[in-house]
């Protein structure tokens, strides 16, 4: 073997396990969601999520029934983010955010039940969907508790 082999070899066998490494570390939102355990979603199958993500590249209305007997739609889809309207009450939005080395799950759940009540949670995940953190931005419905209770009963 000639000098000029043995150093492209050389050249392969060192590099390609680093780009190899670098394409896995670089995951997409279509395998996030994929991914996402039921108890998040419970009545979201993984046969639904995989439908709306071909209808959305199919540049289709991307509507399927859910569990509840309900229609859920995906709103938008990306690389690193996507949003899907899982009921008329709830909308999901996901995206994928590099913190230090790693990729991070962003699940801003929105629930409205008219224009004065509603809640905004915030979760973060891993990318393997191990919790990180949760919070409540905005949130009316707590509200509601005191409203209900102050109005006359017979």
């Amino acid at each position: 073997m000639t000098k000029a082999k043995k150093i492209v070899l050389f050249l392969c066998f060192f590099f390609v396990p680093y780009a190899v490494q670098a394409q896995n570390d670089r995951t997409n939102i279509r395998d996030v969601f994929k991914a996402m355990p039921d108890s998040l979603v419970p009545y979201l199958t993984t046969n639904a999520k995989l439908d709306m993500m071909d209808f959305m590249d199919a540049n289709m209305k991307a509507v399927v029934n859910n569990e509840l007997g309900g229609d859920t739609q995906m709103l938008f889809l990306s690389d690193d983010s996507l949003a899907v309207r899982l009921s008329d009450a709830l909308t999901m939005e996901l995206a994928l955010e590099k913190v230090d080395t790693n990729q991070v799950v962003v699940m801003k759940r929105t629930y409205q039940l008219n224009e004065r009540h509603g809640e905004v949670l915030v979760s973060k995940f891993s990318s393997s969907w191990c919790p990180i953190s949760h919070s409540v931005i905005r949130s009316t419905l707590l509200g509601r508790d005191e409203e209900v209770m102050a109005k006359p009963h017979f």
